[in-house]
């Protein structure tokens, strides 16, 4: 069979009245969940503060998470989307679920500098082409959401139309056009945005045009094994592979990047949940028996310490399985902080405007995906201060590109030290490069010899050790120590 008929066969599977993506799944699996928590007494105003991020991070928090609101970290939070109200097809707007929950997470997340956002949703391709199509639709679906925005005295909003057709693409465009062009003129500062597909199948969004007309793309770079999915595998595989296919993370950011110029309006969305299949036996990509099932990162994480974590290098994601005896093999797939981290390594590296999650509250009051959002994106004070330093001294480390498949190139530049007008007193100092993989074994040693502190030293890293042979794909640590100086610049290797 020929790759064409291939790519047809997943494109009539995807738009199989059977798909659905994770965002409506679980809306569908909680609609009507009502959770009653007190009213604020008082509204609290967006709190004007410097933000300690590198980069957007954008987190999704659905209604039926309750409280969880208190176990967020505000300071690795910039935007937080309110999930969700449904817009119809003639513009109305459905009630807001659970909406003392949004009152008190607007007061928490405003007082610590966090943006809220509502996520308006359709799910259903008819009433989208009802809606988009209709020049009066979309008119009042405008004001409709600026006037909830101002009621719940919110900062924005973000569209979330899954799966619709070509039919709507140029009405698409023109609905957040529009909708953009509201609120920047009548709340300056308000933040609008949409989530757009991994795989564009349905050819609606046109990347170029809504990255211009709004102000980030939420791109839902999960569920490319989903609940159907006759194999058990990755949520969200970091590479492409012959074991998991063309569609892969980095497929889709380079889709994007081919098919829109705006790279610093997208926001690379990651999956805060796993998926559970029964399985035919435990191997990798067994055949599954049955439906699969949404995990929560917590409930994932937990089932996978009692397990066993496995680490699946082709896909750069986590995995376990268990045995339930009477029933069979079950496998469950997701990511943890480390496939995260570089996730957000390549977020940073290919100068993407931020990175985000569905959902916040999925990891419960657990710490280590909040602790690869603070070492991908958060600057402390003492970090500002070590980087004004280096630039001072112009002490650098950089590998580009990282992460990278084929070679790394390994920029090094020393201080200048001692140097006098006319360039003399400069020092010789022996410096030393030096690659580690994660268990602090090395791996490669380059002999740089004796080099003038001002000169800069690159080198070119093709993924080998000593002898020659061919690394596993992972992160490793480049090092380099030149007298007391020393710098360490985390690589990460896919093969």
């Amino acid at each position: 069979m020929n790759s064409l008929s291939v790519a047809f066969l997943i494109l009539s599977f995807l738009f199989s009245d059977d798909y659905q993506g994770i965002h409506e799944v679980e809306w569908r699996k909680h609609q009507s969940e009502v959770i009653r928590v007190p009213s604020p007494d008082r509204i609290i105003p967006l709190k004007t503060t410097e933000r300690p991020l590198s980069k957007i991070v954008y987190g999704y928090y659905p209604y039926w998470m309750g409280t969880s609101y208190d176990y967020l970290q505000y300071d690795l939070l910039s935007h937080i989307a309110y999930f969700s109200v449904e817009l119809n097809g003639d513009g109305s707007l459905g009630t807001v679920p659970n909406v003392s929950i949004l009152e008190n997470l607007r007061n928490i997340a405003h007082s610590n500098g966090a943006m809220v956002m509502i996520t308006a949703t359709q799910f259903d391709d008819a009433t989208i082409i009802n809606l988009l199509n209709s020049a009066s639709a979309r008119t009042d679906a405008v004001n409709n959401l600026y006037a909830l925005v101002m009621t719940y005295a919110l900062d924005g909003a973000t569209i979330d139309f899954e799966f619709p057709t070509n039919a709507v693409k140029d009405s698409l465009t023109l609905f957040m056009t529009e909708l953009t062009d509201c609120f920047h003129t009548n709340l300056p500062g308000s933040h609008i945005a949409i989530a757009t597909p991994a795989v564009d199948w349905g050819n609606a969004f046109d990347y170029d045009e809504l990255a211009l007309h709004s102000d980030g793309l939420f791109i839902m770079a999960y569920n490319y094994y989903w609940s159907g999915s006759s194999y058990a595998g990755p949520v969200s595989p970091l590479p492409s592979s012959t074991l998991w296919g063309t569609y892969s993370v980095m497929w889709t950011i380079n889709n994007y990047i081919q098919y829109g110029i705006y790279r610093d309006k997208f926001i690379l969305g990651c999956p805060y949940y796993g998926l559970r299949w029964p399985t035919e036996n435990d191997s990798i990509k067994s055949p599954t028996r049955g439906t699969g099932g949404a995990l929560t990162y917590k409930r994932a994480a937990d089932s996978s310490s009692v397990y066993g974590k496995l680490w699946d290098d082709t896909s750069k994601t986590v995995w376990y399985k268990n045995y339930i005896t009477g029933d069979g093999w079950y496998q469950g797939w997701f990511d943890d902080s480390l496939s995260l981290r570089i996730k957000y390594q390549v977020v940073i590296d290919s100068n993407l405007c931020g990175a985000g999650m569905w959902a916040l509250g999925y990891d419960g009051t657990r710490e280590e995906l909040w602790g690869a959002l603070r070492d991908a994106f958060y600057y402390t004070g003492i970090k500002q201060a070590e980087k004004r330093e280096e630039t001072r001294e112009e002490r650098k480390l950089c590998c580009h590109p990282n992460p990278f498949t084929t070679s790394t190139h390994i920029t090094i530049t020393l201080p200048s030290i001692g140097l006098s007008a006319e360039g003399k007193g400069q020092r010789k100092k022996t410096i030393e490069l030096k690659i580690y993989d994660l268990g602090g074994r090395l791996v490669k040693d380059f002999s740089l010899g004796t080099v003038h502190s001002s000169l800069g030293t690159a080198v070119s890293w093709d993924g080998r050790d000593n002898n020659g042979t061919l690394l596993p794909s992972g992160i490793y640590f480049c090092t380099f120590t030149s007298g007391q100086n020393k710098k360490i610049e985390k690589v990460h290797f896919i093969r």
